[in-house]
């Protein structure tokens, strides 16, 4: 499988952008590209979100968005609170496995940080990665924290062998 997960030291860093560069880039050399946002928030209904700008920025179709939250919280707290049914994992990287059957890159962006959780169970998007044995891309901005807010997250991907 190739897929590339791209997270970011929080939210609005620039993971869209940067996986709508990378999406592009294969794009344009012809490779099969599907880009998967497993859950956005902080978009309601018939709001343009995440997949919507890759979609627009690099003509990639195949993009997919698994979950979509209007509140801007944690994936799985945004579910509880909507009262929906937060992404589970396991669905999650059997379906980015199959999207990557028949693709040659599968790029994921996640939601908020490395660590934000998605699932009741409390998996992340390091989870994630692990069971996909996906290569992580970490964005950053510049701004108050980013080197500690870096240094953390890469820290956490070393802790777990990513």
């Amino acid at each position: 499988m190739t897929a590339l997960v791209v997270t970011g030291t929080g939210t609005g860093v620039g993971k869209t952008v940067v996986t709508a560069a990378i999406g592009a880039l294969a794009h344009d050399r012809h490779h099969a590209v599907a880009v998967v946002k497993p859950a956005q928030t902080g978009v309601g209904p018939g709001e343009l979100g995440d997949v919507d700008l890759v979609r627009d920025l690099t003509g990639i179709t195949d993009v997919h968005e698994l979950a979509r939250y209007p509140d801007p919280l944690a994936p799985a707290t945004a579910a509880r609170r909507s009262g929906h049914r937060a992404v589970d994992l396991d669905e999650l990287a059997a379906r980015i496995g199959t999207l990557a059957d028949s693709r040659d890159l599968v790029l994921v962006e996640g939601a908020g940080g490395l660590l934000v959780r998605y699932d009741a169970g409390g998996a992340t998007l390091a989870d994630l990665a692990r069971v996909l044995r996906a290569p992580v891309l970490v964005v950053t901005a510049a701004g108050l924290g980013t080197l500690n807010d870096t240094a953390l997250t890469l820290e956490a991907l070393a802790h777990r062998g990513l």
